[in-house]
């Protein structure tokens, strides 16, 4: 029994060592986010080009990814026009909102629910709010969106399975600044 117990347990760890062997950990760099003032790690893979639009109320809205192995790192800049959020219920109440929008755009089937109160050491004024989404296609998305007085960011990692890495998905949602 002992032997069969330890060869059991020896092909289970090779069974882990390879899949782990054959996934490439990216190298997260701070990366300037055009000229907002924002930063942001993303995967040093390929460049990260910020594309500008305007919303219907006119704030500026950057949007940009870069495509690591078989997940898209993306993210979404808002720079608010006339709006200055005053509190923690204005800021979370934003992002929920615009959260909401984004699983219609996206074809988010199923979502685990919004964790609210998250912070950032860099910018106490600054609220986040965390969830993790399914769409249509059965991709798997992590999401985080921040927002502070001035501007909203929605952080999104998403591929055909949960990105693997968890402490490279902390890293990338967590690494967004403000100015």
């Amino acid at each position: 029994m002992r032997i069969v117990l330890t060869t059991f347990l020896m092909v289970l760890a090779a069974n882990l060592f390879a899949q782990t062997e054959d996934i490439k950990v990216p190298r997260l760099v701070k990366r300037t986010l055009e000229n907002t003032g924002c930063s942001a790690y993303f995967p040093n893979d390929e460049e990260l080009v910020l594309e500008l639009s305007y919303s219907e109320d006119s704030s500026k809205v950057y949007t940009g990814e870069v495509y690591s192995g078989d997940h898209h790192f993306a993210i979404i800049l808002v720079k608010l026009n006339d709006m200055e959020l005053q509190n923690k219920e204005e800021k979370e109440s934003i992002m929920v909102n615009y959260l909401d929008y984004l699983q219609e755009n996206f074809s988010i089937e199923s979502a685990a629910g919004y964790g609210k109160g998250h912070t950032m050491e860099s910018d106490p004024e600054a609220v986040g709010v965390i969830d993790y989404w399914e769409d249509v296609d059965g991709d798997q998305w992590a999401v985080k969106a921040w927002a502070n007085k001035n501007t909203l960011a929605v952080m999104m990692l998403y591929g055909p399975n949960e990105y693997p890495l968890f402490n490279v998905q902390q890293l990338f949602l967590d690494g967004f600044r403000f100015k």
